[in-house]
């Protein structure tokens, strides 16, 4: 199921960009969503290990830059594990953790993309890029821990141990 998840999400990322302008209100980041929607079915060994190689994927693909997605998948996915203590696993804080995570990611790329000389710093540039993110990106966490707590609630699949 977790395969499944990350490798539906990570084509979504590809097909629904073909679809929506660059500049357009939607933004996806799928595969980040995949990330937080996974942590409770993971090991945590194994749940960096996945952030990892989902982050190189979409720097190879998508973003054609070396391990910059890579080191800040892994970073996102270690504070994912830091919330997922506080806040409880349900849609609510799902939502809430996609959140914190998106705002975090394009804060985080937005600055360094602002610190290699790439662009100016304006503030409305980042908040674009934040709630056209937030949009798409809610929507689709909603249907995938949906579509999961179902399938869970079926096939009772084993959570990851947590330490």
């Amino acid at each position: 199921m977790i395969t499944l998840i990350v490798i539906i999400s990570f084509l979504l990322d590809g097909i629904i960009s073909n679809f929506i302008p660059v500049n357009g209100i939607f933004y996806p980041l799928f595969s980040l969503v995949s990330i937080i929607v996974i942590y409770p079915y993971v090991i945590k060994e194994d749940y960096f290990k996945y952030s990892f190689f989902i982050g190189l994927s979409y720097d190879l693909i998508y973003t054609n830059t070396v391990i910059f997605n890579a080191c800040l998948f892994l970073i996102l996915s270690f504070l994912i594990s830091k919330i997922y203590i506080l806040i409880n696993d349900s849609k609510i804080g799902l939502i809430l953790i996609t959140v914190i995570s998106i705002i975090l990611y394009r804060s985080i790329s937005y600055f360094v993309i602002f610190l290699t000389g790439n662009t100016t710093f304006e503030f409305n540039i980042l908040f674009k890029s934040i709630y056209s993110s937030l949009i798409i990106n809610v929507i689709y966490v909603i249907i995938l821990s949906t579509i999961t707590f179902l399938l869970n609630r079926k096939y009772r699949f084993k959570k990851g141990l947590r330490y």
